[in-house]
């Protein structure tokens, strides 16, 4: 057997294989039997029949493509281990010589990782930024609790600011209807400015059953390109008026909150935890930029698009879950951007390309500094695990597989990593 390896761009290598007449009679043979038990053949018991009766019901053609399939299945993996290439995914084979007698010959492309060539960290730099909170802070979080604690009383009279109405609404551009831009019964609260500026305003001193058109510009920093900027006719009817009725921020507030003696210590909890907040936020910016300086010190060579178009799909599931936990749709999200899945991860090429690149560093820098998990530091995250989620059976029978063990090693071993990165930034290293 004779192997060409060649590469090729974007990390694909190509596996030109040839077997000689000798070598590939096996599996001319093996295909006879296999194609002898598929098809009925009378006075033969099932593989038993000779080649002439096999090749006479289903062809020479068919006896020698089932041969050059085996062939591949059995040479593949055998000079992918040989000739030490790191694949990913499936080959695209193409059988380039296939006739009995003569040598049998097929090119195997296949993608592999690139090359990383680490860069020297020894003055990696990255600033950690001081966390900052007032008091004030605590107050809009006070608000929403003191909202959520709110009671509402349907109101006779014109809405006003701070009331919560139901709302019908048409939107039309140059008098065609806005995809996505008719609702009924939407709930809103006057002054949470969900909607675009001056929408709201317009709600105010409107009565039951009240119906309105007005126009308003759609803003330069919209969400949706297509609207940025343009003038807009709204109708709307106001269907209902509450009345909403919050209760005092005082100590009884406190009290019904949790663990509370008074609003001092609500207040202070709450600070405790928008600092935690704040911190972690601050640590994932931090690592980010610290990995990031590791990678403009560094080499990938090119992703390889089996790699970038995997990334792609994980993205838009992630997005997809983000949705629906909301309580939306992703279908509807789709038709409100107009796009459709494809083009939507058309559009993670780029993010999608530069997380492999770091997930490949990333695995780089554990395998040269011996920085992977272990199996004891595994095995003692799923036992705190086990712990957490004591009475949440599906969820333990889930920490014993060994995808959650991958998963989990991966994370393990980029912790590992950052530490290692982190401690280089901060020069508590000399490795």
């Amino acid at each position: 057997m004779q192997t060409t390896v060649t590469p090729q761009p974007q990390s694909i290598v190509s596996l030109k294989v040839e077997l000689t007449p000798e070598e590939f009679a096996p599996y001319i043979a093996q295909a006879v039997q296999a194609l002898s038990s598929e098809v009925k053949l009378a006075g033969f018991r099932p593989g038993k029949a000779p080649r002439e009766i096999v090749e006479k019901k289903v062809g020479n053609a068919a006896i020698m493509e089932q041969a050059a399939d085996l062939a591949v299945r059995s040479v593949y993996p055998k000079v992918v281990t040989e000739k030490n290439v790191k694949s990913i995914g499936s080959p695209d084979i193409h059988v380039e010589k296939l006739a009995e007698g003569n040598p049998f010959i097929f090119t195997a492309n296949v993608a592999v990782l690139p090359e990383v060539k680490l860069g020297d960290f020894s003055n990696l730099k990255a600033e950690r930024k001081p966390v900052e909170l007032k008091a004030d802070h605590a107050d809009d979080t006070l608000k929403r609790l003191q909202r959520l604690q709110a009671s509402e009383v349907r109101a006779d009279r014109p809405a006003k600011m701070g009331d919560r109405v139901d709302v019908d609404f048409n939107v039309s551009i140059d008098k065609v209807p806005l995809d996505g831009g008719q609702a009924k019964n939407t709930p809103l609260t006057l002054g949470d400015k969900v909607f675009i500026p001056g929408f709201e305003d317009n709600l105010v001193g409107m009565k039951v059953d009240e119906e309105k058109t007005f126009q308003l510009t759609f803003p330069k920093d919209y969400g949706k390109k297509d609207l940025q900027g343009k003038l807009a006719d709204f109708k709307v009817k106001v269907s209902a008026v509450y009345d909403v009725q919050l209760p005092a921020l005082d100590d009884a507030f406190a009290k019904r909150m949790g663990q509370f003696e008074n609003m001092e210590q609500l207040r202070a909890k709450i600070m405790e935890n928008l600092k935690e907040e704040a911190e972690n936020r601050e640590q994932q910016r931090f690592e980010q930029a610290i990995v990031e300086a590791a990678l403009q010190k560094s080499t990938v060579g090119e992703v390889p698009h089996i790699l970038v178009h995997s990334e792609e799909d994980k993205m838009v599931h992630e997005l997809q879950h983000a949705i629906e936990q909301d309580g939306g749709k992703f279908e509807d999200y789709l038709k409100s951007i107009k796009k459709t899945r494809e083009e939507l991860m058309h559009e993670f090429t780029k993010k999608a390309e530069q997380r492999v690149k770091v997930a490949l560093l990333l695995r780089t820098i554990a395998d040269a500094n011996n920085l992977l998990a272990t199996p004891a530091e595994v095995e003692g995250e799923i036992s705190k695990e086990k712990l957490r989620l004591s009475n949440q059976q599906e969820l333990l029978k889930e920490l014993e597989t060994e995808a959650y063990r991958d998963y989990l090693r991966m994370v393990l071993t980029n912790r590992n990593v950052i530490k290692w990165l982190t401690e280089k930034a901060e020069g508590k290293t000399s490795k």
